[in-house]
């Protein structure tokens, strides 16, 4: 089997937003299938590796909360981050507070506080 190969600073960064993603997914206690696949779709279309998506749809499948985000590399591109962020909240049509909530401690962790 060849070694794994090292994770360029762009796919780093795209791992973490779609961990954010799923973590803001999660905030209602599941994940739901066209979530899922939002997320999927886009660590796709950031060239993700596939080890990688992999891994994070597993541990959905498993019924297990999805890891904290790393918020100090998400930090180097806060707008993005949050931007992908809101997308997904607003991406059923219904903001609910839990998600509001959600969002404004993203923005916080994003700005440092």
């Amino acid at each position: 089997m060849p070694p794994a190969m090292a994770l360029s600073d762009e796919d780093r960064f795209n791992l973490e937003v779609l961990k954010l993603l799923l973590h803001v997914a999660w905030v209602d206690g599941g994940v739901e299938q066209h979530e899922a696949n939002m997320v999927l779709g886009l660590g796709r279309s950031w060239s993700v590796p596939e080890a990688e998506l992999k891994a994070l749809m597993q541990s959905l499948e498993a019924g297990q909360r999805p890891a904290e985000p790393d918020y100090a590399l998400l930090r180097k591109r806060p707008d993005d981050a949050l931007q992908a962020a809101r997308a997904l909240v607003l991406s059923d049509g219904q903001v609910k507070p839990e998600e509001t909530a959600l969002l404004k401690k993203v923005q916080a962790a994003l700005q440092g506080a």
